[in-house]
């Protein structure tokens, strides 16, 4: 019997989200070299929120795709 081992959505939302936090400081760091700190904040949101939309659905497209996973039941 083979095991399965799924993702919840719990957990996939909560990768994409603390991912693009992290985005979210480095975004800004960088356009605030060439830009005022206000609008590199707003733009640096904005971009992490459509790519936190798309990290999201692709973590759960990938959790149906099993090539690569393998698990070991044996203890």
């Amino acid at each position: 019997m083979k095991s399965r081992v799924n993702e919840t959505r719990k957990r996939s939302l909560l990768k994409a989200v603390s991912f693009r936090v992290l985005e979210v400081v480095l975004d800004t760091l960088i356009l605030s070299c060439f830009v005022e700190v206000s609008i590199a904040v707003g733009l640096s949101i904005a971009l992490e929120a459509l790519c936190l939309a798309l990290h999201y659905i692709f973590e759960r497209i990938w959790n149906r795709v099993s090539y690569g996973r393998e698990i070991d039941d044996h203890k």
